[in-house]
């Protein structure tokens, strides 16, 4: 009886440890797919800057074709950056898990 306290303290510590983990888990997901979804929006943005640019080096807006083309190289390192982004919190978790 004397302990009766003691060790349902620590399975209520316990348990609640590993809920907590898993929120965490749900929640780290969750931030990935929203990373996945904004990669996918920029991919997006990047294949519209391309078409915009072929169209105005096809009509022969100079000046039109440099912006887009400048704006497109932004997008591309923005998305790379994103990718690279992904891919460490992925290792990341992954080392932290012992998933190696």
């Amino acid at each position: 009886m004397r302990y009766t306290k003691w060790i349902a303290s620590l399975a209520l510590a316990g348990g609640m440890a590993a809920a907590g983990t898993g929120l965490a888990s749900a929640q780290e997901w969750r931030h990935v797919d929203n990373d996945y979804a904004r990669i996918e929006r920029m991919r997006n943005d990047i294949a519209r800057d391309r078409a915009r640019l072929d169209e105005d080096i096809r009509c022969g807006r100079q000046s039109a074709a440099a912006r887009d083309a400048a704006d497109l190289a932004r997008d591309q390192r923005l998305l790379n950056a994103q990718r690279r982004d992904v891919h460490n919190d992925l290792r990341r978790d992954a080392y932290y898990r012992g998933w190696r």
